[in-house]
């Protein structure tokens, strides 16, 4: 099957100013055999990172009951890229020998570089349209990939519908991978952003040329729509009846075998496995005497709102201002209510040392740490899977967002138990109560804090089952053989 993919960004391993790490995950996955149409094989395929992944004539021996024509010719794969994120001739080198394909850079239009060279966005509020819809590819690369007749086109980009437009005929796959307008729909309607004027007319400025920008997507038989967020599916579908989306499951996740929750093996090469084969039942443990609780990711927008609630119940310590020689009923309540609170907090204290891993935490630290928690603030992690494996539960307050959230993915797959917002947990093949603790409200988070303790077996199986669960349906091989058989389901 030959396949050319036409991206904004440049693929790599992980996201480099943008999101370039989707189509590098799916190629690579393409790599893997792919059980063979008899059913026989398993599904679940232990792919060492290290490995020369192009040699898949040894992979095909390995592997019994996987057929040869599954996999994907990495040869067959030509890569047109903009280059938006900026990647080095060195990193792009480096990319084209890791996935065994070709990377061609297309330069962008003289007008567009000349617009941001100097800084003339505010024309953006001139246009119907986001401003990079309106770039096409040069007429040059548009005949050398229709003289390469290939099989699919595969454009990477949520304004590129220009560019998957230039190739009628062909049968094409466009990853937006979000809904654009879904996110501004969201956040228009998010208390933090309408508080703050700045980000409210920003959002009110986006939201309808993203609108316009998707009800204008081609409903052709031959484009099919993918995207990582069911209900980014639903939302496209509501504004474009007629339109060939397709929601996938999100594969960009590492794994680390070797490093279990703090524990090294130094005979073992200390390499990111893709797709492990899953540990038995019961293979999680958490740290004694205290439980390794980890906030990962920047305080930023995406996180704003619901870390605040949550630390604000973390910290809570009210000082004991009641004590009068006779106090009244009122005063009463107000001691037992604040003794109550006191002594949950005490307890936090003793069975949890909590660590933020990313930027921007430091008010957050300073807030418990006053309360009398142990805490840990580490700003940048040279190695963030390692760094993780290091924890056993991560608490994610997502307050906003669509997708797919990749750390979320990051920390199931290691084996961490996941407690997070509905934001965090969505498009996620997990389920609330039984592989992972979905919450809504801050004091929730708090309730279970407290039950984990005296319950330790019930959520290290929560966690192992959320491992599984990640590992079976987010894998990556079958992610991507789900993406380029859609192309032959037309």
């Amino acid at each position: 099957m030959k396949i050319c993919l036409i991206t904004t960004m440049t693929p790599a391993s992980e996201n480099i100013r943008g999101t370039s790490a989707l189509p590098y995950h799916l190629i690579k996955g393409s790599l893997t055999p792919f059980p063979s149409p008899n059913g026989e094989g398993s599904n679940n395929i232990n792919v060492n990172a290290n490995a020369n992944e192009n040699r898949s004539e040894e992979l095909l021996e390995n592997n019994s009951g996987y057929s040869e024509n599954s996999k994907l010719e990495t040869e067959n794969f030509i890569i047109y890229t903009f280059n938006n994120n900026n990647l080095s001739d060195e990193k792009i080198t480096e990319v084209e020998k890791e996935l065994g394909v070709t990377i061609k850079k297309v330069p962008l239009p003289k007008w567009f570089l000349f617009v941001f060279k100097y800084k003339l966005l505010f024309l953006r509020l001139f246009l119907r349209y986001p401003i990079h819809h309106y770039v096409k590819l040069p007429q040059k690369y548009v005949d050398e990939i229709k003289s390469l007749n290939p099989d699919l086109i595969w454009v990477y980009g949520a304004e590129w519908s220009k560019v998957v437009n230039q190739f009628d005929g062909f049968q094409r796959i466009h990853t937006l991978p979000d809904s654009e307008a879904l996110y501004y729909y969201r956040m228009l309607g998010s208390r933090f952003v309408i508080s703050d004027w700045k980000k409210f007319w920003r959002c009110a400025f986006m939201y309808p040329k993203f609108l316009r920008l998707e009800r204008s997507f081609d409903t052709n038989e031959q484009i099919t729509y993918h995207l990582v967020g069911e209900k980014d599916v639903e939302f496209l579908r509501n504004v474009n009846p007629g339109i060939n989306a397709r929601f996938l499951r999100h594969p960009h996740y590492e794994v680390r075998q070797h490093f279990i929750n703090g524990s090294v093996n130094d005979n073992e090469n200390k390499s990111l496995t893709p797709n492990p084969s899953p540990k038995g039942e019961g293979d999680t443990h958490f740290h004694q005497p205290k439980i390794k609780l980890l906030i990962a990711g920047q305080y930023n927008l995406y996180m704003k709102q619901e870390a605040d609630l949550l630390i604000e119940q973390l910290a809570f310590n009210e000082n004991d201002n009641s004590l009068t020689p006779n106090p009244s009923p009122k005063e009463r309540r107000i001691k037992d209510f604040t003794s109550r609170e006191n002594s949950c907090v005490r307890f936090l204290q003793e069975n949890y040392v909590i660590t933020f891993l990313g930027k921007g935490w430091e008010r957050h630290v300073e807030i418990l740490r006053g309360a009398g928690f142990e805490v840990e603030h580490i700003r940048f992690a040279p190695d963030y899977i390692e760094e993780i494996c290091k924890h056993d539960i991560q608490i994610t307050p997502i307050s906003i967002g669509t997708g797919t959230k990749g750390k979320v993915l990051d920390a199931l797959a290691n084996g961490l138990l996941v407690i997070g917002t509905p934001y965090a947990m969505e498009n996620i093949a997990v389920k609330g109560g039984e592989s992972c603790i979905e919450y809504r409200d801050a004091k929730e988070v708090i309730d279970v804090l407290k039950d984990i303790p005296a319950n330790l077996h019930k959520y290290e199986m929560m966690a192992e089952k959320g491992r599984q669960c990640v590992l079976e349906y987010h894998d990556r091989a079958k992610i991507a053989k789900e993406l380029f058989n859609l192309s032959m389901q037309v």
